[in-house]
């Protein structure tokens, strides 16, 4: 039976578990929160003590306990606490079963600092259960967890912190604590002072990581105003701190739906992301070039502010690509890659100098690279602008690309060849015919379909059939 009526619920473990409706509708995160009173059992519905299973006689009576509603025997319902929950601060009559939350709940409207965190610790040991996790919620045991966590001192806040980490892995909760004020508890803790211990950014993190798994959620993430905090951990932090951050960063950006949204509110994040990149460390740089990587992909805005942020900054991007790790190195080529649709004719060289130069030295077992690489000179190869700087390192791409043993390069490595014959045919012709042709017919006429493709072109300007003029 659910003792707090027929609202909406959520199962936990199979269990129906009625979530807490306040009294009033205050705002999330209120001081003070009350929450409505459960509905009474009726008599009808029990024949013995719910807790020591005795049968209801004469003399052993029944006793609703003012918790929770159910009914029990009198030694089992015995002890009388106030319920400042419900708004009750007389002792009422409590089942032997809430008694400790009941406590708990007392000990959370303490004025002093120690008894709510007694609260708070006590609370989040009630959530490792499914019995104990129901409690909680039933009693706004959460909502008021997350009200005392924004006030709370550095433990407080941790604890929170831990027990939002354990309730995020119950995905079905997740709506639930965004409505209560969970992100805004959680912008509060990864906006902390430095003082506090990595654990508790972890923990943070964690949570917040778990609940942008949910695609709904991560709307609302954005709305918090989460972007900049989390740029900030990203940048301020080192090592599994940053790297998580920028996870959870990833999960926000990744959808290119919501760049519109970042670019209106967070016009500065190209900016903090290249300051980032500074950063010497190559975790980090893994972890920036990554978000950067999923702009690049993005709307042109995003390309071009990239772009110009790069070009102001002395080719930030062209640098790390002489001295990064492999994982930074293919971000680079991909940025790069997606940028070249929108680079401006005056700072092509440039980047086709850098992909050039990293090709000489790029291992040609690393096939992803190679295909990033393939692509950036492809799509720049599309501009006719291009095509000098191009063919002046022809010889390099046909030895790396399309004579690589990978099928994608080889057929970035045509698509380039192809534009080069638009614009440039007697070089692209020159270069290929000295080394390459072998590879470039093979990997063209490899291609599914090519063949009809070229004879429909060819019979655009001859017919199969004819009469002659003579």
């Amino acid at each position: 039976m659910n003792p707090f009526g027929s609202s909406d619920n959520v199962k936990i473990d199979g269990t129906p578990v009625r979530l807490p409706v306040t009294i009033g509708n205050p705002a999330a995160l209120s001081p003070s929160p009350t929450f409505q009173k459960p509905i009474w059992m009726p008599d009808t519905e029990a024949d013995a003590c719910l807790n020591c299973d005795l049968k209801f006689t004469q003399f052993r009576r029944k006793h609703h306990c003012r918790n929770c509603g159910k009914i029990f025997c009198s030694k089992c319902c015995l002890d009388k606490v106030p319920l400042p929950h419900f708004g009750i601060n007389e002792p009422e009559k409590v089942c032997n079963n809430c008694k400790l939350i009941v406590e708990l709940m007392n000990k959370a409207k303490s004025t002093e600092m120690d008894q709510k965190y007694e609260a708070v610790i006590g609370l989040s040991n009630m959530l490792k259960n499914t019995a104990g996790l129901s409690k909680v919620i039933e009693c706004g045991g959460i909502n008021t967890m997350l009200s005392i966590a924004v006030n709370g001192n550095n433990k407080i806040k941790s604890a929170v912190a831990s027990a939002l980490h354990c309730l995020a892995q119950s995905m079905m909760l997740n709506e639930f604590l965004v409505e209560t004020g969970c992100l805004k508890v959680l912008k509060n803790f990864l906006s902390s002072d430095s003082s506090c211990s990595e654990l508790f950014i972890s923990d943070s993190l964690s949570a917040l990581n778990l609940l942008c798994m949910d695609a709904n959620i991560r709307v609302q993430v954005l709305k918090e105003g989460m972007i900049d905090v989390l740029l900030a951990v990203v940048i301020s932090s080192s090592g599994v701190t940053s790297v998580f951050a920028s996870r959870v960063l990833q999960l926000l950006v990744c959808n290119f739906e919501y760049h519109d949204f970042i670019l209106q509110n967070h016009s500065s994040i190209i900016s903090k992301l290249f300051g980032a990149l500074e950063n010497e460390d190559y975790q980090m740089q893994a972890c920036v070039t990554k978000i950067l990587m999923y702009f690049s992909a993005g709307s042109t805005p995003f390309r071009e502010m990239i772009i110009q942020e790069d070009v102001s900054r002395d080719f930030p991007l062209l640098f790390l690509l002489k001295s990064s790790s492999q994982g930074v190195l293919v971000h680079i080529a991909c940025i790069i890659a997606n940028l070249a649709i929108s680079i401006n004719e005056n700072y092509m060289h440039h980047y086709i100098t850098g992909m050039c130069e990293l090709l000489k030295f790029v291992n040609q077992e690393n096939e992803e690279l190679l295909s990033q690489i393939g692509r950036c000179l492809a799509n720049i190869a599309e501009s006719p602008s291009s095509a000098l700087h191009i063919i002046h390192h022809l010889p390099i791409i046909i030895s790396n690309l399309l004579k690589s043993p990978f099928e994608v390069p080889r057929v970035h490595a045509c698509r380039l060849q192809v534009y080069l014959f638009s614009s440039e045919l007697p070089g692209a012709l020159d270069a290929l015919s000295q080394s390459g042709l072998d590879e470039f017919i093979e990997t063209v006429f490899d291609l599914p379909g090519i063949t009809d493709i070229i004879s429909g072109l060819l019979l655009r300007k001859v017919s199969r059939l004819s009469v002659c003029q003579k």
